[in-house]
């Protein structure tokens, strides 16, 4: 509504006073004398189109009041009205509304001169009273501009500060900036680059709310010969009334490229430019909207946004330059969005080093034990796998229960650190694939082959003695002696190769006990002593008690350290700052090794209430892949049929979920998801082999 409006000034005189008035020919206003005078009004105010009405009457009090009821809802910036009364008294109390629309009582008539007067004095104060209303009405608008813009802000600030996913924020930043202005449409740039180290400006994200258009990612160098490119380098807003009028805006470096309207059928005009500032006052990205459409002060920026622009004439029309104060508006956006994209860059950072280092922190610790490399990413995919599937879950035990993105993260991180206490264990108690250690049975072995050299050495003496009692050849004694002596030497042959086997991981028909009672029962005639003099044992307690290890290579007092690596694991990982989202991890992994049935350790825990549901899906992930994995020393891989046989079984014992072992079976849980824990555990294992 601007001051240039034209202006319909009318008079109006009721037949009633007409007589008490004489008419000035000097007048160039249009005058209607109507016996109804309201009915005069209500087709002048039908019948007006462009432009203010100011309506002067001369009429009754009675008159007016019919006057003032239909037309004291009008706008005063759009019609303006007031009156002069012919009465003989005022019967109109200074409190009433009708009070103020009376410019002047008459009791007497009126002469030429001064109904020439009354009018020119009545349009001049009712020019003045639109003029005070359009002030008064801009005012207002701007206070509801103002108020509609630091909402829109605020509640900008609040989702800009709850978007976590970049893109989604990237789209959230776009979407708000063209709804508060009225933007039809608008691309949002990031600064990112090259490796030759060339800033650059990449075409994000777009959209126009009139066409239904598709978009392409591109970039374009940041200098001062594109829009966008001159902001980023500059810094400064551009607001260009008329892109297609370059010209108009001064002396430029920067030019528009029409392609893109062409191509559509489109009219850029109006366009804005702001730069994305960080707190580091670095440009990180621009925000470009193109065509306010708020051609009418009563929209608002929502509701311009939603006006169409379909043909030549809505472009010509509807299209309007961006007001100034957008650009205030729009540099606070731009400066929230920047620091929320900046805070986000920066979370992904933190979490990328953190990854890392639990990645790198998984490397160091399986190096430890090179036979299980690779594991502990293989359990953190297959985790992370069923936590999936338990969330697809419509019906069964597992219908309402769902994990959130930060409770599988977690479960990933805990499955990830869950053995990280092996790195305060002695390496080579993961390195012992026989029940005895290398060394332990290389001492072994040159003990019984230091006895059989005894025995040879004993054999070889007593042929001396014999030979020399009888020269003339071999007696019937010293033919005794050989075969008793090759007798011995062929038990404690046999006893090497059964103490060879009985080092050996695998799990024997016969008793290991009874064997070694057998074989030590065996060498009891096998005596000897060592050059100092010193009986030559068969074995010794120590050995004894590692080759009766029924199942597997550990002895009682390895396995308890093996498994002390649980609370390492829960000692270690306790003192990481956590954030409270990822608080139960050192529980989660804590408890990877219980049973259900309290046959698991450190705690023997019994009952599902004391397990969390993460560590019970740990727990079969882990055995699992224990039975699985291919590159261990001590056993084969085994089949999955027989995996499935042992989980089952465990199950029926109470000793695992039998609900999640179900799910991880029938689900396919353990189909390897995870490309990138596929890629590491690979390399980790060509890393340790080579």
């Amino acid at each position: 509504m601007g001051k240039d409006r034209k202006e319909h000034r009318i008079i109006l005189i009721s037949e009633q006073i007409s007589k008490m008035l004489s008419q000035s020919p000097d007048i160039d206003v249009p005058v209607y004398r109507d016996q109804d005078v309201l009915e005069k009004t209500l087709q002048l105010v039908k019948n007006k189109t462009e432009g203010r009405l100011q309506l002067l009457f001369f009429l009754s009090l009675e008159e007016l009041t019919r006057i003032y009821n239909f037309l004291k809802g009008f706008d005063q910036s759009e019609l303006v009205f007031t009156s002069v009364i012919f009465s003989e008294e005022l019967l109109v109390p200074p409190q009433s509304p009708l009070f103020y629309t009376i410019f002047e009582l008459r009791t007497s008539k009126m002469s030429e001169r001064e109904f020439q007067f009354t009018v020119e004095k009545a349009f001049a104060w009712m020019k003045m009273a639109t003029e005070r209303a359009i002030r008064t009405e801009r005012r207002r608008s701007t206070l509801i501009d103002t108020y509609q813009d630091l909402d829109a802000l605020i509640d900008i600030g609040k989702s800009l500060t709850l978007e976590k996913d970049n893109d989604k924020l990237l789209r959230s930043i776009l979407y708000l900036s063209k709804k508060i202005t009225g933007s039809d449409a608008g691309s949002i740039y990031v600064t990112e680059t090259n490796e030759a180290g060339e800033r650059l400006l990449r075409f994000k994200y777009s959209h126009t709310f009139s066409k239904d258009l598709s978009y392409e990612e591109f970039t374009l160098p940041v200098n001062t010969e594109s829009i966008a490119g001159y902001v980023a380098a500059t810094g400064m807003v551009l607001n260009i009334p008329d892109v297609y009028e370059l010209h108009a805006f001064g002396e430029v470096s920067f030019a528009f490229n029409r392609s893109f309207d062409e191509k559509h059928n489109y009219r850029t005009k109006s366009m804005i430019v702001v730069p994305m500032r960080n707190q580091f006052d670095q440009t990180i990205g621009v925000i470009q909207l193109i065509n306010c459409k708020e051609f009418n002060e009563s929209l608002t920026g929502n509701e311009a946004y939603e006006v169409l622009l379909e043909s030549p004439e809505d472009f010509d029309k509807k299209v309007v330059p961006f007001a100034p104060r957008f650009e205030n508006l729009l540099q606070s956006v731009a400066g929230q969005a920047a620091i929320a994209l900046e805070n986000n860059r920066m979370i992904r950072q933190i979490k990328n080093q953190f990854e890392e280092f639990v990645k790198a922190s998984v490397v160091a610790i399986e190096s430890q034990d090179p036979a299980t490399s690779g594991h502990s990413f293989r359990v953190a995919d297959l985790c992370v796998h069923l936590a999936r599937i338990i969330n697809l879950q419509e019906s069964g035990p597992f219908a309402d229960v769902a994990f959130s993105e930060i409770q599988i993260k977690e479960l990933e991180y805990a499955s990830l650190l869950h053995d990280f206490g092996k790195v305060y264990i002695e390496p080579a108690i993961f390195l012992k694939g026989q029940k005895l250690f290398p060394k332990d049975f290389d001492i072994l072995r040159l003990r019984l082959n230091l006895l059989y050299r005894t025995l040879e050495l004993e054999l070889a003496q007593k042929l001396l003695v014999e030979q020399s009692k009888n020269e003339q050849g071999q007696t019937s004694e010293l033919q005794k002696l050989q075969s008793d002596h090759q007798q011995r030497l062929s038990t404690l042959r046999e006893i090497i190769d059964q103490v060879e086997q009985l080092n050996k991981p695998t799990v024997m028909q016969q008793d290991r006990g009874e064997l070694i009672n057998q074989i030590l029962e065996k060498g009891k005639p096998l005596q000897g002593k060592d050059p100092d003099g010193q009986e030559i044992p068969l074995l010794t307690a120590e050995e004894i008690d590692n080759l009766k290890i029924p199942r597997g290579t550990l002895n009682a007092q390895e396995r308890g350290v093996i498994e002390s690596h649980v609370e390492h694991t829960y000692t270690f990982v306790s003192k990481i700052p956590w954030p409270p989202e990822y608080r139960q991890i050192p529980e989660i992994a804590l408890r990877h090794h219980e049973k259900l049935d309290g046959s698991g350790y450190p705690h023997h825990l019994k009952g599902r209430d004391k397990l969390p549901l993460q560590s019970r899906i740990m727990t079969i992930a882990d055995i699992y892949d224990a039975l699985s994995a291919a590159d261990r020393p001590y056993k084969k891989a085994v089949n999955l049929d027989r995996v499935f046989n042992i989980l089952r079984d465990e199950a029926s014992q109470n000793k695992l979920d039998s609900d999640l072992v179900e799910l991880f079976i029938t689900e396919k849980a353990y189909q390897p998801q995870s490309t990138t824990y596929k890629t590491q555990a690979a390399a980790q294992r060509f890393e340790v082999n080579t």
